[in-house]
């Protein structure tokens, strides 16, 4: 029997890759582009050009094309998967009207609130009227309101807006359909229901139209067929299915295995997370965390983030790799790090460099407790325990929220390599924190979801078992878990409303030129 393949593209923030998963989940083909870096005009704005993504999604999926060769019959369907709340909008003729705006971006639009208390009226402004804190926290933020008063001629001309997927979606397909589980973002979509709003208040707070946007599908839905136009730009057959997957995020909870809240998905990514699936839509009002559609049926995932998550890290090594390679600094850092004791000898770090809008929406990045005998190791691992401190926090949150216990953490993303990050997280956490073989989890998580569309999974237990091992499980060791304890409590639980005024005071300070 010929063994059936499917392949996943893999949208990132620094890279984008193509594998060709087989049953096992054995790699047999694949390729990666090092993305361009997001280029910004103005301070908090992040925006990547309209054609990027799709030019290097597909660079990679010719290579792996060309790698198969004759294999490339055995692929039955295709999926993609990629970060989220990045949009653009398209004209009468389907093209990009601006470049991406993407979900780095924090850009604000205050202006909309008193244009909104004037316009809406009647059942409208109702609605705006009860809800008014929150509609007053989303709207501002909203990427349509800003295009809406800051580039009104894109704004009346745009036909429709999509995500990642949807314009790759478009792109390889000829159609506007996207997976519901990519709905990420101040959008018009209700994730209890996992469909779009059908209040039409919600649609002219956020400052769009139902119409300007695609139908949506579940995970494992077939959103279209490669056309001949796009099988002649990525050498993919024509015909190819192309199945709905869900959002990076989302598809490492599934590919991790957590079915069910007493296991949790820790994603040292870009943005680090933590997500966990529950069956019982719980959303939490003041934004701490987001529930998500997850890629099982008639389930969710909530999840809580760090904006600034690995990027803290990559930052770090940008400060202090000097003339070493970064990669050579890492795995010294990592190889240092190991010989600090918990708690990085006093040196403390909160990890916002970006808001919490939810939670601390005047949080600045501290480093406290320098003395002149500190190094650059007690520094790292400083950075690592304080996003470890932060992913706890939220995971606290959820769980008081969701009426949950968590008992078992799967690590994945860049951070996941580090044995040092493995160790403390299961310290700081007190909890057994598990490292899998695949390290392509998030890939591995959307092939699921076409796998199961092909038949050659029964269903998504079937998938993950197939596909994923566990490597290592690093247990939580007393005495550091003592330490860390009270650190938790006693200072990282305590920082921000001791030094709120001071982060409000600082931010007036702030005069950073464009990148």
């Amino acid at each position: 029997m010929i063994d059936p393949y499917i392949l996943a593209v893999d949208v990132g923030t620094q890279s984008v890759r193509a594998i060709v998963f087989n049953r096992e989940g054995d790699q047999i083909a694949s390729a990666r582009k090092i993305s361009e870096p997001y280029y910004s005009l103005q301070p908090g704005w992040a925006e990547i050009p309209a054609e990027q993504f799709w030019d290097d999604s597909c660079q990679v999926i010719r290579e792996v094309v060309e790698k198969l060769g004759a294999g490339i019959a055995q692929v039955k369907a295709m999926t993609i998967t990629a970060n989220r709340d990045n949009i653009i909008p398209l004209d009468e003729n389907d093209q990009p009207l601006r470049d991406w705006l993407t979900w780095i971006d924090t850009r604000r639009t205050p202006e909309i609130i008193p244009i909104l208390r004037r316009t809406l009226k009647g059942a409208d402004k109702l609605i705006y009227t009860v809800k008014r804190s929150f509609f007053e926290m989303v709207a501002p933020r909203s990427k349509f309101n800003w295009i809406r008063i800051h580039e009104p001629e894109v704004y009346a001309k745009a036909k429709i807006y999509v995500t990642l997927t949807g314009f790759l979606t478009h792109r390889l397909c000829g159609v506007f359909r996207d997976s519901l589980a990519m709905q990420v973002g101040y959008m018009p979509y209700e994730a209890k229901r996992q469909d779009w709003y059908k209040i039409p208040a919600v649609y002219k707070i956020l400052g769009v139209r139902r119409d300007q946007l695609v139908d949506i599908f579940p995970p494992g839905s077939k959103l279209g067929e490669i056309t001949e136009e796009a099988s002649k730009k990525t050498l993919l057959p024509a015909g190819l299915p192309l199945i709905a997957a869900a959002g990076d995020k989302m598809c490492e909870t599934l590919g991790s295995g957590v079915f069910s809240p007493k296991q949790a998905t820790v994603s040292y990514g870009t943005m680090a997370t933590i997500g966990t699936t529950i069956t019982r839509y719980v959303e939490d009002s003041k934004l701490k965390f987001y529930t998500f559609a997850s890629c099982i049926p008639d389930a969710w995932n909530p999840e809580y983030n760090i904006y600034r998550g690995y990027w803290l890290i990559t930052w770090f090594c940008n400060q202090y790799s000097k003339e070493q390679g970064m990669p050579e600094f890492l795995n010294e850092m990592n190889e240092l790090a190991a010989d600090v004791p918990p708690g990085s000898n006093g040196l403390f770090v909160f990890p916002f460099w970006t808001v919490q809008p939810g939670l601390y929406p005047h949080g600045k990045g501290m480093v406290a407790g320098w003395i002149d005998r500190h190094t650059v190791a007690d520094l790292y691992r400083a950075f690592l325990e304080s996003i470890a401190y932060a992913l706890r926090e939220g995971l606290e949150i959820m769980e008081k929220k969701c009426k949950t216990r968590t008992e078992k953490l799967y690590v994945v993303g860049g951070g996941s390599k580090s044995d040092v990050a493995m160790q403390l997280t299961a310290d700081i956490f007190n909890l057994p924190a598990t490292r899998l073989s695949n390290t392509e989890v998030c890939a591995a998580g959307a092939a699921i979801n076409a796998g199961i569309w092909a038949g050659i999974y029964k269903d998504y237990e079937d998938g993950v078992a197939s596909m994923m091992r566990e490597h290592k499980t690093f247990y939580p060791i007393p005495q550091n878990v003592e330490i860390y304890e009270r650190i938790y409590h006693d200072i990282y639980k305590k920082i921000y409303l001791k030094n709120k005024d001071l982060f409000k005071k600082l931010g007036e300070f702030g005069h950073f030129k464009s990148e």
